[in-house]
């Protein structure tokens, strides 16, 4: 801490020294915006310091915040519901009007996909002639790698 405030006081020396020695002009502007980039550096570098050292925070803050997993799940719901509509959207757009979209989370309090399942079985189209094209509009969709089709005709 010591040492932090020694380098502002140095750096208060040196800019009363820069401000009294600069002849006046354009080259004086230049040298006091170096200047003020130096004073904030000098002021921030105990933020740096800060940020990479390992300061255990659960110390003060484990009982003040605990997780409402209630609204959490119900924002994945959501969430889950919002994806699943856009997805059956997107298809109907293309022509697959009935298909039915289920959505599988991944496990955990953070929203995100693990599968999506389609099942066509109500639409015209058979499996073989338009799974790949249900895939990517999946994918496009929802930015989802696994993406089944089902039809069970």
């Amino acid at each position: 801490m010591t040492g932090w405030i020694m380098s502002i006081v140095g750096v208060v020396v040196i800019g009363v020294l820069i401000d009294v020695l600069t002849p006046e002009g354009e080259s004086n502007k230049y040298i006091k915006g170096v200047y003020a980039l130096i004073v904030v550096l000098v002021i921030a570098s105990p933020i740096a310091k800060a940020l990479k050292s390992d300061i255990d925070f659960s110390k003060y803050f484990d009982s003040a915040f605990q997780t409402d997993s209630t609204f959490v799940d119900y924002v994945n719901d959501d969430r889950k519901d919002e994806d699943e509509q856009k997805i059956a959207n997107s298809l109907k757009l293309r022509g697959y009007e009935n298909a039915q979209v289920v959505i599988f989370e991944r496990t955990g309090n953070i929203y995100g996909i693990d599968r999506v399942n389609v099942d066509i079985t109500l639409c015209s189209h058979t499996k073989e002639e338009c799974e790949e094209e249900i895939k990517e509009i999946v994918k496009k969709t929802v930015n989802c790698n696994e993406v089944r089709v089902y039809d069970n005709k």
